[in-house]
C-alpha cells in the first residue's frame, strides 16, 4: 500500500492536497470521488479511516480502466466501488454524504453541478479543488445559493490551490469581485500562507492596473474600475 501510494504521488497530486481535502470532509461518512484518476484520494480516505467506503468514478474508457486496475491493486478493493460515467450521473440521489470533485477547472465543476441541481442538492457536503477559475465556480455557487462553509489553501509547484467546502442551499447571495476571486473565507483567515496569498493578489492587481493605465489603446474602463475596487477592498485585509 505504502509503495503504491508513494509511487502515484509522482503523478502530481501532492499529499498535502489530499490531507487538506480530507480534513474538510465530514468524517465517518461515505464519499464519492468524482474523476478519481488513480484512486489516490479514495485510497487515502480509507487508509486514514475518514470514510467507511467510497465510490470512485471516471468518464473515459482509458481512465476508467486505469482507475479500476489501481483499485484492484490496492488493499481496499472491497470498499471502493468503481463506476463509469459523467460527473454525478453514476451516483444515485443521496447515495453518499460527501462528494469530492478535485483536479478539474472551475468551469467544468460548475457544469457538472448545473447538469442537475436537484440531484446535486441531494448530497450533504461537497469539497471542490478547482485547478483554474475558482472565481467562476464561486460566482455560480453564490447565484445558486450554495453556502461556502470553509476554504483552505495549499502552495504547490509555485502556485496556490484553493479547497472549497460547500453545502447545498437555495438562497442566492452576493459576493464582491474580490471575494469571488480570492475566496470570502480565505480573505478573513489569519494564517501566514493566506497572508502571502493576499500579498500575491495585491501585486497581481497592481501589475494589472499599471498595464491598463499604460495601454496605448483605450483602457478597459470596466476592468480598471473593478481592479481598483479589488485593491481598495484588499487593503482592509492586509492591515
Amino acid at each position: 500500500m505504502r509503495k503504491l501510494f508513494s509511487q502515484q504521488l509522482q503523478e502530481g497530486f501532492a499529499l498535502e492536497r489530499l490531507r487538506v481535502i480530507a480534513e474538510l470532509l465530514e468524517p465517518g461518512q461515505p464519499a464519492a470521488d468524482i474523476g478519481a484518476d488513480h484512486a489516490l484520494l479514495s485510497i487515502y480516505l480509507l487508509e486514514q479511516e475518514i470514510a467507511p467506503w467510497v465510490i470512485a468514478t471516471e468518464l473515459g474508457n482509458g481512465p476508467y480502466q486505469r482507475l479500476y486496475q489501481a483499485v484492484n491493486d490496492s488493499p481496499y478493493a472491497d470498499r471502493i466501488e468503481v463506476r463509469q460515467g459523467d460527473g454525478l450521473q453514476p451516483l444515485k440521489p443521496g447515495e453518499v454524504y460527501n462528494v469530492i470533485i478535485a483536479g478539474m477547472g472551475g468551469e467544468t465543476i460548475a457544469q457538472i453541478l448545473s447538469y442537475d441541481w436537484e440531484k446535486a442538492g441531494s448530497f450533504t457536503c461537497f469539497v471542490f479543488q478547482p485547478m483554474s477559475r475558482p472565481g467562476f465556480l464561486r460566482k455560480v455557487l453564490a447565484h445558486q445559493g450554495w453556502e461556502i462553509r470553509d476554504e483552505r489553501l495549499v502552495w504547490q509547484n509555485r502556485r496556490f490551490f484553493a479547497m472549497i467546502k460547500v453545502v447545498p442551499g437555495n438562497i442566492p447571495y452576493r459576493l464582491t469581485p474580490l471575494e469571488t476571486e480570492a475566496g470570502p473565507i480565505l480573505l478573513r483567515q489569519d494564517d501566514p500562507l493566506v497572508q502571502a496569498y493576499r500579498q500575491w493578489l495585491q501585486k497581481k492587481y497592481q501589475r494589472l492596473r499599471k498595464s491598463l493605465l499604460g495601454s496605448k489603446t483605450s483602457p478597459n474602463n470596466e476592468l480598471l474600475a473593478e481592479t481598483e475596487e479589488k485593491l481598495r477592498e484588499l487593503e482592509v485585509y492586509l492591515r
